[in-house]
Formats: structure tokens, sequence, C-alpha cells
């Protein structure tokens, strides 16, 4: 198993954010019907299967 030898960079950035919450993401998100809500979702979903066919291994 690989264990980084220091914390990587972005540990450090996110540490420093505060936690919030996005109010206009739920704002959109409550204004969306369920099928809007559903072909949200199957385009991150065809994003991340195009994503993952491009990667090579």
């Amino acid at each position: 198993m690989w264990h980084p030898v220091e914390e990587p960079w972005q540990y450090r950035v996110l540490d420093a954010m505060p936690p919030s919450i996005d109010l206009e993401q739920i704002k959109r998100a409550r204004a969306m019907t369920l099928t809007e809500r559903i072909l949200a979702m199957m385009n991150v979903m065809e994003a991340a299967e195009a994503l993952r066919r491009g990667v090579k291994r």
C-alpha cells in the first residue's frame, strides 16, 4: 500500500475553509422537479462514464 510522505496540499486548503452550506445549490435543487433531478443525475453519470472510458490504464 502506498503512503504519502506528507499530507497532500488539497487537504490543507480544504481544512482552512470554513464549513458551510451552499444555499444557492439548495435553492436550485428545490426548484427542480423530480424528472429534472433524475435527468441531471443521468447527465452526471454519462459524464462520469465518458471520463472513465477516456482514461487509459
